[in-house]
């Protein structure tokens, strides 16, 4: 069962990452274009920034999965390495379970948000293939997906933290490594 936690862990952080940072390449491409119409041939782009903004929800919360798994969001990282481990084990538990609330209530009202805008659509940006206008949902769905992926990578983070904590993991670390985020 771990194995295949860790498994399916690895396999979304290495794709959450890899997308983020080709939708961060895009929206610098589509930026740096958008620049470029706007003030050197002084006609300014309809779809560009709409597009550049789409890109940068996708990347934000396809990037909330590295930082959740790395462990890279403010934590309670003091009181952890002072608790002995029974107690640590309880404070890991205790906070991946507040992030997988928050991260299901993200899942819930994401989805939500997503199918009551499903009829509006983005200004400017239309389905180059049909000429259809494409629905601002899409833009949407970053939240619930990303909060999703991100409860994979909580739940990898708390299956190692809990293993870490019951074998006396790594509470008295020099200051540097309990700044640096773990590897994956």
């Amino acid at each position: 069962m771990l194995a295949a936690l860790r498994f399916v862990d690895k396999a979304v952080f290495n794709v959450a990452m890899a997308l983020a940072m080709a939708l961060l390449a895009t929206m610098a491409c589509v930026s740096f274009y958008q620049v470029i119409t706007r003030f050197v041939f002084a006609q300014p782009s309809t779809w560009s920034e709409v597009t550049s903004r789409s890109l940068q929800i996708w990347m934000v919360y396809l990037g909330l999965v590295a930082a959740f798994r790395t462990g890279a969001l403010l934590a309670v990282d003091f009181l952890r390495r002072l608790a002995p481990p029974t107690i640590r084990v309880i404070l890991v538990v205790a906070i991946a379970g507040l992030n997988l609330g928050v991260l299901f209530v993200m899942v819930w009202w994401g989805w939500e948000m997503a199918h009551r805008v499903r009829f509006q659509s983005l200004a400017g940006v239309s389905n180059p293939f049909t000429g259809e206008n494409i629905s601002i949902s899409l833009v949407y769905a970053a939240i619930p997906i990303g909060a999703a992926l991100s409860m994979v990578a909580v739940l990898g983070r708390l299956a190692e933290d809990v293993a870490e904590a019951r074998a006396g993991g790594p509470s008295d670390t020099d200051a540097a490594d309990a700044v640096r985020p773990r590897e994956i």
